[in-house]
């Protein structure tokens, strides 16, 4: 189902608005001016409010302990989080209740009735906010009184400078308690740290390890060389040492035992006693017998001698074994043999001790180079520890001076850059502002409330939204007659439609008519329209109006045309055309009249036939044979019969008429009828199996459409009161007739 109102449509333009405006302006008026003149009120009426503001700027202050050296200092406004503002922060802190209050306090601040002011309603007075990219806090404090508003800002920027000094000194004391439990511990530590070290390099016999380690690497390669060089002296002296040994047929040990011997003087001196006694004793045994005593004593002092002798070598060369005489003393040739061995072996010993040396050197080089890495790990990380707790001392010192400093100082982070001056106009009411916004608001809100009860409201306003709720063929558009009659009747005042295609033949009214007519001619090629129900959703849409004038339309055409009221519970066709009610449709079917005798002729090609008495019960008379009989009689003597039925929303009438017809034609009025009972009718018409020929607009309001032109041309071209109307004398005539005949 297509939406009833047209402003949520998607093709809503700005004439829309104005056709909701046109329908609804009273109350959208009545909204506007009430918020307008509320507004203006409030304006005149509200008393001058007066805005001081002050600035301060935030700024770092150095440092108090070693953490805050790195992130700004004491009193720093540095962040904890990525997504907090430490300028905002601050804000915050002029904001907080003590420093309000001590303002409060200090100033005697008092509210309407002199009491002590609240801190909330100080607060939606106060407006503290970070000037955009810099570091500035303005401060604006709104009152009645300039002087008291100026007088409240300096004041409150008073109380937070020193409230941030003293906050900064409270940090300033704890820091400086914590710094000086912390020197001697670090002193300590720096002490320790520097023994360790001492120690260390004492007993890995640690210089300069680095030059070590570059030293070490150079010695290696000369270690190499002398190496290969000592070892090729050492096979010479070997060689050499080996081909004396040879020669002499002495050990290298035996020659140096025999060289020692040969340069002792005791033994050489002994020797030489002992070969003189044996010169002695050869020379004895020439001469005497072996067993002469002087041969016997020099045997004896042979045998002393020789004691001597081995007493003497043994002191020497520390054997216990007696050596040769040719050991004791040896010829030129041989001492210089055995004094070349004896060399040759002491440069050979010399030597092995040497390459023995440069090797034991070598594995002692390499062993500390092995272990230099690991010596340079432990000697860096006892350096290591040791800068850090010498600058971590050094760091405590420089911040117990600066936190010393910090604690005896009358200075903050923050200072006033702008005090705040007594304003000399007011900030509010601003009177042209504030008439334009209740301006734009009443007409906002005026708007609104013309769209809320367009939505509100559910009834079919326009000719396009009938069309596409019921999604019937429109045979005609009727526009809305705005000077008809109306009369009284039994207490009620019920408009009584006018016959304008009569009175008013060459108005548009009546062409729209004329047009619906010609429309319904032709609306089947292949089958006549003759006898048909013309109905409506709910009451009052006009379709009696619609069957009156549509008759005469036909008539004007030389067409035989009859009209029944059907609508027995509120017949209004008898008013409609002046006549009597007593004897009517009702009448012929209850009383089995004729009904020629209840025909009552307008003209020469239009009859009425009346409602006639109201039954209790019209449904059966509806729904009889004899309706259905008397319609066939209807339709042979008569071109077209046009039925005026009960509304769809009253009763099953139409529905019952229309099985026994050539159709339905379904008559709808824009603005009366709601989509709900327009839903409703429709429903029931496809429930019932109707055929439903078309859809007449009734009552349509030109100014109400969106394509109305055809509306305006019609009236410039026709003009509304072209037509002759019938004469008063007529009316009155007939009027009295109907009198006369009701009074029958």
């Amino acid at each position: 189902m297509p939406m009833s109102n047209e402003y949520s449509h998607e093709s809503i333009d700005v004439r829309n608005y104005f056709r909701i405006l046109r329908r609804r302006w009273i109350p959208a008026t009545a909204v506007f001016g009430s918020v307008f003149v509320l507004t203006a009120l409030a304006t005149f009426l509200q008393k001058p409010v007066y805005e001081a503001e002050g600035k301060l700027l935030l700024k770092k202050q150095g440092g108090a302990t070693i953490a805050d050296l790195e992130i700004g200092g004491l009193g720093g406004l540095e962040a904890l989080s990525s997504k907090s503002s430490p300028v905002q922060t601050e804000a915050e802190i002029i904001r907080s209740e003590p420093i309000l209050r001590q303002t409060i306090t200090a100033l005697k601040l008092v509210d309407d009735e002199d009491q002590p002011l609240e801190t909330k309603d100080f607060i939606e007075a106060l407006t503290v906010f970070n000037v955009r990219d810099t570091d500035v806090l303005k401060v604006t404090y709104k009152s009645i009184d300039p002087k008291e508003s100026a007088d409240v800002v300096n004041r409150l920027m008073d109380d937070y400078l020193k409230n941030n000094i003293e906050t900064n000194r409270a940090e300033a004391a704890s820091a400086r308690v914590f710094i000086e439990k912390q020197v001697p511990e670090v002193a300590a530590k720096l002490k320790n740290l520097d023994l360790s070290l001492r120690r260390f390099k004492e007993t890995n016999g640690i210089i300069a390890l680095e030059e070590e380690a570059k030293v070490s690497v150079e010695v290696e390669g000369n270690f190499y060389q002398e190496a290969a060089k000592m070892q090729s002296l050492l096979i010479n002296a070997r060689a050499k040492s080996r081909a004396l040994r040879n020669k002499l047929g002495l050990t290298p040990q035996q020659g140096e035992d025999i060289n020692a011997l040969s340069q002792s003087t005791v033994v050489q001196q002994a020797l030489a006693d002992y070969q003189e006694n044996e010169r002695e004793l050869a020379e004895a045994l020439k001469v005497f017998q072996p067993t002469h005593p002087t041969v016997l004593d020099l045997k004896e002092k042979r045998i002393a001698l020789k004691g001597v002798l081995g007493e003497q070598t043994s002191q020497i060369i520390e054997t216990k074994q007696p050596q040769p005489l040719r050991n004791l003393q040896a010829g030129e040739s041989r001492q210089s043999l055995t004094d070349a061995l004896v060399e040759a072996e002491v440069e050979r010993l010399g030597l092995e001790k040497q390459v023995l040396s440069l090797a034991q050197t070598q594995a002692e080089n390499k062993r500390r180079q092995g272990i230099i890495p690991k010596l340079e790990q432990q000697l860096i990380a006892l350096e290591r520890d040791r800068i850090v707790a010498q600058t971590t001392y050094e760091e405590l010192l420089k911040a117990l001076q600066q936190i010393t400093i910090s604690e005896n100082q009358n200075i903050g982070n923050v200072r006033v850059i702008a005090a705040a001056l007594e304003p000399k106009e007011p900030v509010s009411p601003r009177k042209a502002f504030n008439l334009a916004v209740g301006f734009f608001l009443g007409g906002l809100l005026g708007l609104g409330t013309a769209l809320l009860l367009e939505a509100l409201d559910t009834s079919v306003k326009t000719v396009q939204e009938a069309t596409g709720l019921f999604d019937y063929t429109v045979l005609g558009n009727i526009p809305l007659l705005k000077d008809a009659e109306k009369m009284t009747r039994k207490g009620l005042d019920r408009p009584t439609p006018d016959l304008v295609v009569r009175d008013s033949p060459r108005s548009s009214v009546s062409e729209s008519y004329r047009m619906l007519q010609a429309n319904l001619k032709f609306l089947s090629s292949d089958h006549h329209v003759q006898v048909f129900v013309v109905t409506s959703s709910i009451p009052k849409e006009g379709k009696s109006t619609v069957v009156a004038n549509l008759a005469l339309a036909l008539g004007e055409l030389g067409h035989r045309v009859l009209v029944i009221d059907a609508d027995m519970r509120r017949p209004s066709q008898h008013q409609v055309w002046e006549l009597p009610n007593a004897l009517g449709l009702s009448n012929v079917l209850v009383e089995q009249k004729d009904w020629h005798e209840a025909i009552r002729p307008e003209d020469d090609q239009l009859d009425i036939l009346t409602a006639g008495v109201t039954p209790p019960n019209p449904v059966p008379l509806i729904d009889s044979h004899h309706m259905a009989v008397l319609l066939e009689e209807f339709h042979q003597a008569y071109d077209y019969v046009l039925i005026d039925s009960p509304p769809l929303a009253v009763a099953a009438d139409a529905l019952l008429l229309g099985k026994m017809t050539d159709g339905v034609l379904l008559v709808t009025r824009p603005g009366l009828v709601d989509t709900g009972s327009a839903q409703s009718a429709k429903d029931a018409l496809e429930r019932a199996g109707q055929k439903v020929l078309g859809l007449v607009i009734n009552g349509v309001i030109p100014e109400n459409e969106p394509d109305s032109y055809y509306y305006y041309y019609a009236q410039d071209y026709y003009g509304e009161n072209s037509g002759g109307k019938q004469s008063k004398a007529k009316k009155k005539k007939k009027k009295a007739d109907v009198n006369a005949v009701e009074r029958s």
